[in-house]
């Protein structure tokens, strides 16, 4: 069910953002409610590789909380993403943090637990940590040109500061760790994978309605990077059979 809703709302959204240019007024809320629905899908596919269910909640609680509290130490102080502030785009927010950003967090990080195909918990934390770091390379530039929040001391990359994009990397991979190494059948993680290329393609286009083509290409770079990578695993799985 969680899929049905995600990617209608994936298709509204991005129809009504590339084509249309913006989201009407009293729709803003669906900005927050892509999020929700992005982390709930993520961990549907989860759950069906996780025995105790009620587990798999309290992990994603632990993320959410835990980098809601960063994002929110972050804003308060510019030492961990830089000197940046949230705009009210992202609807409900509980002080300097839009809540639906804790959710886009759990989704990104779930999703790369599940495309990753590293057999040892540091090389997975090392590969989730790269899924999103790429995917933040896209989302960052676009979410700022599209005012969703503001960089008060614009960095080197399309005004984003380069130690942003090395707490999305340290971060992610430190809480790979909650999870334990599993064994993923193809068609989990095939849709695990097509969701994470779909939300960077959606981002893309975002960057190429915006006139950002360096960053158009750099989202189809990475959706052919993530393709390649699960490819030539399934081939060399298949060799060694």
């Amino acid at each position: 069910m969680i899929a049905i809703v995600f990617w209608f709302w994936y298709v509204v959204g991005v129809f009504l953002l590339f084509f249309v240019g913006s989201v009407p007024t009293i729709l803003h809320f669906s900005n927050g409610l892509f999020n929700i629905f992005f982390a709930l899908y993520a961990l549907a596919l989860y759950k069906q590789i996780e025995e105790v269910p009620a587990l798999l909640w309290l992990k994603a609680a632990f993320i959410a909380l835990t980098t809601f509290a960063l994002e929110w130490f972050g804003t308060k102080t510019g030492l961990l993403f830089g000197d940046y502030t949230y705009t009210p785009l992202l609807g409900l927010a509980w002080g300097t943090v839009p809540l639906s950003v804790a959710f886009a967090w759990v989704g990104v990080v779930v999703c790369a637990v599940l495309i990753s195909r590293a057999s040892t918990l540091f090389s997975r934390a090392l590969e989730v940590g790269f899924w999103a770091l790429a995917f933040d390379l896209v989302l960052d530039p676009v979410a700022y040109a599209r005012g969703f929040w503001t960089w008060h001391d614009p960095g080197f990359f399309y005004g984003v500061p380069l130690q942003n994009f090395l707490a999305w990397f340290l971060i992610a991979m430190v809480l790979s760790f909650i999870f334990p190494l599993k064994k993923i059948n193809n068609e989990i993680r095939l849709k695990a994978l097509r969701l994470y290329q779909m939300v960077v393609l959606m981002f893309g286009l975002l960057a190429l309605r915006e006139e950002m083509l360096p960053l158009f290409l750099l989202a189809l770079f990475i959706m052919a990077l993530a393709e390649g990578r699960a490819r030539f695993d399934r081939v060399f799985q298949k060799s060694m059979v």
